[in-house]
């Protein structure tokens, strides 16, 4: 049995290690609760039995427990920069470390965790894997990615990039191109802020879920973003590129929900 508020206790205790007044510390503690809350309303919406609904909750809980070691030994929420797979970093602390039964005594679902944790940040989904492990691991991508677009409208702007730096002129060609083809971006061609730029509009064609495609445009996510990237970045050519990728979203958005 899942008792999700001891394993949110636990997770508290976990996170009293780090500095909260740090600002990538307080952005991600307040990201996975977010997630977590994604998780459930996803798991909800399928239909899912209240046990799998609150192994999804679970799941959000650990998926980015590796990102408080990532900022405290490299003060970035680069995987490329840090030289550490956040995601093979959470499943270290639970299960290398063996944290996972303060969370939760029975080792059930200790596969199904580690699989979901290990395939939320891959390009894809690894496909060897069970039919249930298979849609945890679409859950926990859905509920990340979801709170991925609030957070590029709400907090900070300058944290959620990788570099210091904001004075560039466009971004790459290699990276538009990516974009421009409606798959993620690989990360390893990103080389400064501007490319990081198109990453937030390429996770929408990731999605899964229709309740997660409708989530975005109801709340406009996109639209803000492209608005923050104007005031944030000054050169004609990147609002260009951003509103064009903008348009790409929408209609990627508009054919999704027709479906």
């Amino acid at each position: 049995m899942i008792d999700i508020e001891k394993a949110k206790k636990e997770f508290e205790k976990y996170i009293s290690n780090y500095n909260p007044e740090h600002p990538r510390v307080a952005l991600k503690i307040s990201h996975i609760y977010r997630v977590t809350e994604n998780c459930k309303m996803i798991a909800e919406y399928l239909g899912l039995a209240e046990e799998q609904v609150k192994l999804a909750e679970l799941i959000g809980l650990f998926h980015d427990l590796g990102r408080f070691e990532q900022v405290r030994l490299a003060d970035t929420f680069s995987d490329k920069d840090s030289g550490i797979n956040h995601a093979e970093q959470s499943n270290k602390v639970l299960f290398a470390d063996n944290l996972i039964r303060n969370f939760i005594e029975d080792s059930k679902y200790d596969e199904l965790i580690k699989t979901a944790v290990y395939n939320h940040n891959r390009s894809e989904i690894d496909k060897n894997i069970s039919e249930e492990e298979m849609i945890f691991s679409k859950i926990i991508r859905d509920a990340d990615k979801l709170d991925i677009f609030y957070v590029t409208t709400i907090s900070e702007f300058l944290p959620l990039f990788w570099y210091k730096e904001f004075d560039q002129e466009e971004i790459s060609s290699i990276i538009m191109e990516q974009a421009e083809k409606k798959g993620l971006i690989d990360y390893r061609y990103i080389k400064n802020n501007a490319d990081q730029i198109p990453m937030f509009y390429a996770y929408l064609f990731d999605l899964y879920f229709d309740i997660t495609i409708k989530k975005v445009a109801e709340n406009k996510y996109l639209e803000v973003y492209t608005e923050r990237v104007k005031q944030n970045f000054k050169s004609e050519k990147i609002h260009k590129q951003a509103e064009h990728l903008l348009n790409l979203c929408n209609e990627f958005i508009h054919e999704k929900i027709k479906e």
